[in-house]
């Protein structure tokens, strides 16, 4: 009894303070080989389809921005049915990037975004239970379900 208050109690605690923070650690479970389980909450401030980018604005705390790159097209289906696109994204959606820095010929690090939750869509909030990890990788992606799934 004492032992599942104590979780109950931890849980919740994680759950406040990932809501808050705009640099985060993942939830259990979404994982490529080798992730770090960096995250990064925002809103949608510019996109660029030629460098495949995504900035975000922090949404708790001191103003922060994020930019990452997608490793390829998301495996969201558009209204034209085809892969996602940064453009497609409207200014002001409320994002959760999952991301790995990966250093760059140039000796910097960049941020390379695998998977993304929608927040927000619309103005509107999407409630936690119907959010989806959507994958812009063609790595294998292992859920908490010890399921392996492909990006593709």
């Amino acid at each position: 009894m004492i032992k599942a208050s104590l979780c109950t109690t931890m849980m919740l605690l994680l759950g406040t303070t990932l809501a808050t923070a705009q640099h985060g650690r993942a939830p259990y479970g979404f994982y490529t080989a080798g992730y770090q389980g960096d995250i990064f909450r925002g809103t949608v401030t510019s996109t660029d389809d030629v460098s495949d980018s995504i900035t975000l604005e922090s949404l708790a705390g001191k103003k922060e921005f994020f930019t990452g790159r997608l490793e390829r097209p998301c495996a969201v289906t558009t209204k034209n049915g085809k892969a996602m696109r940064p453009s497609d994204i409207p200014p002001g959606t409320g994002l959760t990037l999952f991301y790995d820095r990966k250093p760059t010929y140039q000796k910097t690090e960049e941020n390379l975004i695998f998977a993304m939750t929608f927040n927000t869509w619309e103005g509107k909030p999407v409630p936690e239970l119907k959010r989806r990890l959507y994958p812009c990788t063609a790595r294998a992606m292992r859920t908490e379900f010890g399921r392996s799934e492909s990006g593709e």
